[in-house]
């Protein structure tokens, strides 16, 4: 078994590539994906062997993610922050999460091991969404210029198709998370693996409902089609079909 700092190095090499401008998109995602597979992996064979040997299970623990308010676009990197948590089996929620150019956070509840892999997965996923967003929300512009009547319209519609592509774009990146995990946890069906996942789970909801024991609704940016389409796919980087993106945020407090 690799050890902790062999799996880290390795994963920081996976990023480094998955954020270097000269790959394409296409590649950035496949970096990524397979650095959040090797962490998951490393982490569940870590806790299946101190399963075996009954130590204590990893702790859980809440990590405090800082989602940047800059061009009031943070409740949709915030929303995909929370659809890529939540894939790695996380529970979430956010704090200051208001329609502002503000810092906010994405408050993220579980293992202390997967923490530690979103702490470095989630600002590389970020990177690559809006680097890929900035030129999909300008190709879109440029289709449906002839459309559109006054400059501040085509604002809107800027703003609104950045938004909603950035939250489906981790809503694409949090099913292929998901698939990778389902594989994992078909693997490891009838084993020491199994209980591991279900006790992971179970503790985080517990530790999750414990702490936040009241959360509110949070409302949702304005909808694009266009937006939702392109992300869904650049963030699956398989389906170019329309996915819709839920209308109100997932739960939130202060906000």
């Amino acid at each position: 078994m690799a050890t902790t700092a062999a799996v880290t190095e390795r994963v920081r090499k996976l990023l480094d590539k998955a954020e270097d401008s000269a790959v394409t998109p296409e590649e950035a995602q496949t970096y990524a994906a397979k650095a959040a597979e090797l962490i998951a992996k490393h982490n569940l064979d870590q806790a299946t062997v101190r399963h075996r040997e009954g130590k204590r299970p990893e702790p859980i623990k809440l990590l405090k993610f800082e989602v940047s308010g800059q061009g009031w676009h943070g409740k949709a990197r915030a929303a995909l922050a929370c659809w890529v948590a939540e894939a790695h089996g996380c529970s979430v929620c956010t704090m200051g999460n208001l329609m502002n150019g503000k810092t906010r956070w994405v408050l993220i509840m579980g293992p202390a091991a997967t923490l530690k892999g979103l702490e470095a997965l989630l600002p590389s996923i970020l990177l690559q969404a809006e680097s890929q967003g900035v030129a999909a929300a300008k190709a879109h512009l440029n289709e449906v210029r002839d459309r559109i009547d006054t400059p501040a319209n085509a604002n809107i519609e800027r703003r609104t198709f950045y938004r909603t592509y950035l939250d489906a774009y981790g809503r694409g990146v949090a099913e292929k998370i998901a698939r990778s995990r389902e594989a994992m946890a078909e693997r490891v069906k009838g084993k020491a693996g199994e209980l591991v996942l279900v006790s992971d789970a179970e503790r985080t909801k517990a530790a999750f409902e414990k702490n936040f024991p009241e959360l509110k609704a949070g409302r949702g940016d304005k909808y694009n089609a266009a937006g939702a389409a392109a992300g869904h796919r650049d963030g699956r980087n398989v389906d170019t079909g329309q996915t819709k993106v839920g209308k109100t945020a997932r739960a939130a407090v202060n906000g």
